[in-house]
């Protein structure tokens, strides 16, 4: 490098480091431009501001994916609840029904004991359903929380990367060394 001082070399090696450690963000589609990776001060205050706004949408995103899939859990546990619940009270009717049955003097008597015992059995599948649908629900709710973590991780992961390119900007522009740590995920 002919004709450039030791600083000025060792700006341009850092700045290197820091497009190319940032740069990755542009693999990832976070939104560097060209001239960013260039090293324009202006672009990379402006990407920078870009992947910040992205992030905290992001972030934002991701708390609502939260507070639904807490919804969920609270809703299926609710419902496991209902569901055990009626299935002790059926298998106790069902417990109380099948004393009482088998005293049948007719075939009429026989009927109606055997319909009897029929809606118990169809009560009693249903308040299985119910527990099987409420843990479905908190399924749900546990991949929508995973959801919703990924999506903050993610979020804060590009502000950090958006807040760091801006402060490089501004550090570029004053002649400092630039943060090439932050732009690594380190701190």
């Amino acid at each position: 490098m002919i004709g450039k001082s030791k600083g000025q070399n060792r700006h341009g090696l850092i700045l290197a480091m820091v497009i190319f450690s940032v740069g990755g963000c542009a693999a990832t589609n976070d939104g560097m431009s060209d001239e960013a990776l260039a090293g324009d001060p202006t672009a990379m205050w402006a990407d920078g501001q870009k992947m910040t706004v992205r992030g905290e949408a992001d972030i934002e995103k991701g708390e609502g994916l939260l507070e639904q899939g807490r919804k969920k859990i609270r809703e299926g546990e609710e419902m496991v609840q209902k569901g055990s619940d009626q299935i002790s009270s059926v298998r106790f009717e069902y417990q109380t029904a099948a004393r009482k049955s088998g005293a049948a003097t007719s075939p009429k008597a026989v009927e109606a004991e055997a319909k009897a015992l029929r809606a118990i059995g169809d009560r009693w599948e249903d308040a299985i359903e119910r527990v099987r649908d409420g843990n479905r629900l908190v399924d749900k709710g546990n991949d929508t929380l995973d959801e919703g973590q990924s999506l903050i991780r993610k979020g804060r992961a590009l502000v950090e990367k958006g807040s760091t390119l801006m402060r490089n900007s501004e550090r570029l522009r004053l002649g400092e060394d630039l943060l090439v740590e932050d732009a690594l995920g380190a701190s």
